[in-house]
């Protein structure tokens, strides 16, 4: 029974072991894994239809082999070593494995552990194997997705921000940094870390300034709508672009460029499309056949034309006719070719009117270099032009002749030497005045006289030579350039002789002006050049001055040829007006008197007159630098320091109670001076001298000059007590009719008529005449010049007479006439 029951249990427990295992074979074919066994010596005792699959062989194939009967060596070696790791460990493990099967290489997740027996001994191992290959694959794919985002995310140009909005209900109030790209600092130039903290701590003061900037970030982080938004951050002075998606609710990535470069081209670019249409000048754009595209305001202002009348047009509609066709070929060469052109155009507007355009026509390149448009910028330049006209004329021509002035001669001087002194040839310059032209000025008045200047330039432009030129230096001055004239000195100077000549000539042909006649003559004076290698324009007109100067000297309608020996006169005359300076400085003039005597032997007065110490040459006689002095402002430096000397000797104590006057000559020039009354009332002052002692010498030529003028001065200083004579009475030219409006005391008779007046009746008409004249207008008369008892017989005949004369007594210098007078004693009279 107890065996029975034994073998039972025996029988049901290898039924229930039966059981198990096709329990555990139906799970094991069940199952999409693969699972195996193995015996301790690696050869598989369980391989399901899983691993049937994996492997690419049945289980027969496979059951009692080891694993070199699945994988190549190298596959099959790694698992084997794994297999005795187990079992060494007894310890189970999960591995990868990549495999090589019939499927192609393969990626196995394994788990491995080891087998026991009932005895709780190992005797192999089992496993399951997962085919993760496509697993591994996506992740794979992932990782290499995650690589290049990480790489687009940490070299993107543009920052990236990814940041979390912080709300108070539906209120954004800050930012959050959650994190930031690399060039997160390039783009914002924030260098301090920021993930973590909020904006308001990282750029304070930027929620309260930049609301609307929270605003937006809040409203891409509720709605997840992405926008787009430009603003300028003041706080770091930058302009950025900000592109905002929302990830996540509640969060923002912000991809943000800096774009202050932009803004400032952009800036730039307003600024130049408003200068260009702003712009004063005319601005043309064209494509490369000249077809208008853009004109700006200006040029519709300047030109008349519309916008519409020009776009697609040439801009030869613009053109008057008048600019030089070379002009355009230039233009064109220069465009065709690459470069900037720059010019003058003649053009016209609208309505007809011509204005000149300066226009700088350059091409507009693309950025590779081609050439698609050329830009033509033009100022109207018209007024400018006639401006420049206008002060070219007045730098160089003559306002009431129109003629060329001394400027202009000059230069045409210098052009004419050199082509002279290139080619051998001998040209020549002629310089005139016009003889008593003064005199005629003054009796017609300066509206004839600027009407004669006008006609002798017209004149004389209509008779010379094709080339010549002839100039209005000042007043009745004029210069003839004469180009050319020979290559011989000889013929040079016969055809410069006939020139003159022939002006002469045609002066002399009565000018008809405002229903009267007047005939003209002139003293020409001649220079022919070159002269010598150095010879300069300066050097010619300074040689045909002292020419004509000689010719003036020797009356009128005179011509001079310029020689040597007027070159000496002329650096004569030169050095003694330089010595005479240094002379004035250096107090080495002096004064002589000559007494003048009644005719009853009283001495009434005396005449002043003026020597010349001169250190190396001796004493000099006026003649020898008076004329000289008279040419420029030292007369007036000589007349103040004579007068001044002649005041300070009347107020002496020795003479200051003796009722004689000093006779002082006065030079036109010094007359004239704006300022001579006042000067003369200051000496007077300073000095304290009775003016009623001084009588002030004038002549006739300074009279004439403008009478109204002389009367008025003359008049205010006769007021003062000062006696006026007229010098060298009779030797001028004008009428006597001024006499009788001139304050005068008395007339000198010039010492030419009182010579011969015993001898020749013409002259002892003069005198009688002149005694006639002073007779009538209650004048003394002084005579010049007695130097014999017959002169003067003859005069006291005739009148009562003041004579001056070497028969009287010889001019003797300051000091010694006082002496005598202290020593001898002089029959003075009132």
């Amino acid at each position: 029974m107890q065996f029975k029951q034994a073998a039972e249990r025996e029988q049901n427990l290898q039924q229930e072991k039966l059981r198990a295992l096709h329990l555990l074979d139906t799970i094991a074919n069940s199952s999409t894994d693969a699972i195996f066994a193995k015996d301790i010596h690696g050869r598989y005792v369980l391989f399901n239809k899983a691993a049937e699959l994996v492997v690419g062989k049945p289980a027969l194939e496979v059951l009692d082999k080891t694993d070199s009967a699945i994988f190549p060596p190298e596959n099959a070696a790694l698992v084997m070593a794994d297999d005795r790791r187990i079992m060494i460990e007894n310890k189970a493990y999960t591995y990868e494995h990549t495999l090589s099967t019939a499927h192609g290489t393969r990626v196995f997740l394994t788990t491995q552990g080891p087998l026991q027996d009932a005895d709780g001994k190992t005797c192999g191992v089992f496993g399951i194997a997962r085919d993760i290959t496509e697993r591994k694959q996506i992740e794979n794919a992932l990782r290499e997705s995650e690589a290049a985002y990480r790489s687009l995310f940490d070299n993107m140009l543009n920052s990236i921000v990814h940041a979390r909005i912080i709300f108070v209900g539906e209120r954004p109030i800050d930012i959050e940094y959650l994190s930031t790209n690399p060039a997160f600092v390039a783009v914002t130039g924030i260098t301090e870390p920021v993930v973590g903290r909020r904006i308001s701590e990282v750029i304070p003061g930027y929620c309260e300034q930049n609301p609307e900037s929270l605003e937006t970030f809040g409203r891409v982080a509720s709605t997840g709508i992405p926008e787009r938004w430009e603003h300028y951050l003041a706080e770091l002075d930058r302009w950025f672009s900000f592109m905002i998606y929302s990830p996540a609710r509640g969060e923002v990535v912000i991809v943000t460029e800096n774009i202050t470069e932009r803004k400032k081209a952009e800036d730039q670019l307003v600024k130049l499309s408003l200068a260009v249409e702003q712009s004063p000048e005319s601005i043309i754009i064209t494509d490369l056949d000249a077809n208008i595209e853009y004109v700006n305001q200006a040029f519709t202002n300047n030109t008349g034309y519309r916008l519409e009348d020009v776009i697609g047009k040439n801009p030869r509609l613009l053109h008057s006719g008048r600019t030089p066709p070379d002009t355009f070929i230039a233009l064109w060469r220069a465009l065709t070719a690459g470069h900037t052109w720059e010019g003058e155009l003649f053009n016209q507007r609208r309505n007809g009117n011509e204005y000149i355009d300066h226009a700088i026509i350059s091409p507009i390149r693309q950025a590779d270099g081609r050439i698609t448009h050329y830009v033509s910028v033009q100022q109207d330049i018209t007024e400018k032009k006639r401006a420049e006209a206008e002060i070219y004329r007045l730098a160089f021509y003559d306002s009431l002749t129109h003629l060329p002035n001394r400027t202009l001669l000059m230069e045409r001087l210098t052009q004419t030497l050199t082509s002279s002194q290139r080619e051998h040839h001998l040209s020549g310059l002629l310089l005139f005045n016009l003889d008593r032209f003064k005199n005629l000025n003054d009796a017609s008045g300066p509206v004839l006289g600027d009407e004669i200047l006008e006609a002798t330039g017209d004149r004389l432009s209509r008779i010379l030579r094709k080339g010549d030129m002839v100039a209005r230096l000042s007043g009745d001055e004029f210069a003839i350039l004469l180009a050319n004239l020979s290559p011989q000195a000889s013929d040079a100077a016969h055809q410069a002789l006939l020139i003159s000549e022939k002006i002469q000539a045609k002066l002399r042909e009565p000018f008809q002006l405002n229903e009267q006649a007047f005939v003209l003559t002139a003293c020409l004076g001649v220079a022919l050049f070159p002269a010598n290698a150095g010879d300069t324009a300066p050097d010619i007109l300074r040689r045909c001055d002292t020419a004509l100067h000689s010719a003036k000297t020797k009356g009128t309608a005179q011509i001079t040829f310029f020689d040597e020996s007027l070159e000496a006169i002329a650096r004569q005359r030169f050095d003694i007006e330089q010595e005479l300076r240094r002379a004035i400085k250096a107090d080495e003039l002096r004064i002589y008197l000559q007494p003048q005597v009644h005719a009853n032997g009283l001495t009434v007065g005396a005449e002043a007159l003026i020597r010349w110490q001169h250190p190396s040459r001796g004493l000099l006689p006026p003649g020898t630098f008076i004329p000289i002095a008279e040419e420029s402002d030292l007369i007036v430096e000589i007349g103040e320091w004579v007068l001044t000397k002649i005041c300070q000797m009347l107020a002496r104590s020795e003479i200051a109670c003796c009722p004689i006057r000093i006779s002082v000559n006065i030079s036109p020039r010094h007359f004239r001076q704006p300022n001579f009354v006042e000067w003369i009332k200051q000496v007077l002052c300073n000095i304290g001298v009775d003016p009623a002692r001084l009588t002030l010498e004038i002549t006739e030529g300074m009279v004439i000059d403008n009478l109204s003028e002389v009367v008025t001065k003359m008049t205010e200083l006769t007021a003062l007590g000062i006696h006026f004579s007229m010098d060298d009475f009779g030797t001028g030219y004008s009428s006597l009719a001024y006499l009788k409006r001139l304050p005068l005391h008395e007339l000198k008779i010039d010492k030419t008529f009182v010579q011969d007046a015993p001898s020749d009746p013409n002259d002892a008409a003069l005198v009688e005449t002149i005694l006639a004249v002073a007779s009538h207008l209650h004048l003394k008369v002084v005579a010049e010049g007695g130097e014999t008892h017959e002169q003067a017989d003859f005069l006291n005949a005739r009148g009562d007479v003041i004579h001056q004369g070497y028969l009287y007594g010889l001019p003797v210098p300051m000091q010694t006439w006082l002496d005598d007078w202290k020593l001898r004693g002089l029959n003075l009279v009132s």
